[in-house]
This record gives structure tokens, sequence and C-alpha cells, in this order.
């Protein structure tokens, strides 16, 4: 959640100093819940097959590092073709990525549970830091910018971060 939430918090100003040709106040404005728009579909659909997918072949794992990586991957996109298709194309990997990551990532949680006597409160952890990851991403967010002296390394940043959570799952094992 972390990597996700870092570029969506400063979008409207990424489309006003990062992409080329950049966008006024105005069309910024306007173009910020489009690409909101543009991510939802995708996500629900991506929701839609993929927890349903997870369950009927009993993996987690799988699912959540393709998520990671799709996102790493959609990064990379505005990265290295800073215009606003690419935001596009990038809202959309996006959407089928946190799509098949969150109802994949709730289930993984609940298999991991190591006692399920106590569910709520390991669950309202997961909770917690899942809260905390989106509170803490554009905190990072505006270091990055305010380090770097623009919204570039945004997305480097994030294709670290998602990377980095798609290799930590690996270990995870389930209770019994």
């Amino acid at each position: 959640m972390f990597g996700y939430i870092m570029p969506q918090t400063l979008s409207f100003y990424i489309l006003q100093s990062y992409i080329h040709p950049a966008l006024s106040a105005a069309e910024a404005t306007r173009m910020t819940p489009i690409i909101g728009m543009i991510c939802l579909p995708f996500m629900l659909i991506s929701t839609a097959l993929c927890g349903p997918l997870s369950d009927k072949v009993g993996r987690r794992k799988p699912f959540v590092i393709f998520a990671s990586m799709l996102m790493a991957v959609s990064y990379v996109i505005p990265l290295v073709w800073p215009v606003l298709p690419a935001i596009f194309v990038q809202a959309a990997l996006a959407g089928i990525a946190n799509g098949v990551y969150m109802p994949v990532d709730q289930a993984l949680f609940i298999d991991v549970l190591p006692d399920k006597n106590s569910a709520g409160r390991d669950l309202g952890i997961a909770g917690v830091a899942t809260n905390l990851a989106q509170v803490c991403g554009p905190i990072m967010a505006g270091q990055v910018v305010a380090l770097t002296g623009g919204y570039g390394m945004i997305w480097g940043v994030g294709v670290v971060a998602v990377s980095i959570a798609a290799f930590i799952i690996i270990p995870v094992k389930r209770t019994k």
C-alpha cells in the first residue's frame, strides 16, 4: 500500500510538473478524477476474477507477487515516458494490480493467522499496518520531491517499494 499510495497522492502535481506537456492547474483538476475513473473498472474486474480464482487454486502468494510486480511495471511506464497517455496506461495497470492484491492479500492475512481465536486482534493489526502505509506514503512522497526537486523519483521509489513487497512475501508460510 505504501508503494501504491505515493504517486496517487501527488497525481495532481505530477500532471502539472512532471509530464510533457505539463497541464495547467485547471486541466490537472479536470484530469485527476478521470485517471481515477480509468483505474476503477480494471480494479473491479481483477478483484472479481482473482479473489475467487485464488480460492479455487488455493494459492495466495503467486497472486500477491504478481500484483506487486505488475504495479512495479506500471511505475516504470511514466518513469521512462512522462506523458499523459503513459499516466493513463499506468492507471489501468495499477487498477489491475490493486484489484488482484487487495482480496488475495486479505485472504493471505487470514491464512497465516497464528491463533484463529485472536483473529479479530490480528486482522486489526493488519488493518493498522495498511492504514499506516497510507499515512506514511504521502509523507515519504513529499520528502522524495523535496530531496530530488521533482516528481520523477516518485515512480522510482514506488518501483522499489512494491518490488520489496513482492520479495518479502516469499518466506510467509501458512499456519496449520
